[in-house]
């Protein structure tokens, strides 16, 4: 699958987006007392995580090479 440049870039935002999402998440999973709390955190940020490697193999499907989680 052939990705336009537009494309290309709006995958690599919604990204970078995930991995701001997934950082959070993280900090405050590790920021909770309660364990359910801490517990759901973790919870979406590994949904989170799914959600970025199924853009990274988007792009990789369309040619590019995914940037790398800061």
């Amino acid at each position: 699958m052939e990705l336009t440049n537009k494309e290309r870039i709006l995958l690599e935002d919604q990204l970078q987006a995930e991995y701001i999402c997934i950082n959070k998440y993280k900090a405050y999973a590790a920021q909770s007392v309660d364990p359910e709390i801490k517990y759901l955190f973790d919870l979406v940020a590994k949904q989170e995580e799914q959600h970025a490697n199924t853009i990274k193999l988007l792009l990789q499907q369309g040619g590019f090479k995914p940037p790398k989680q800061q």
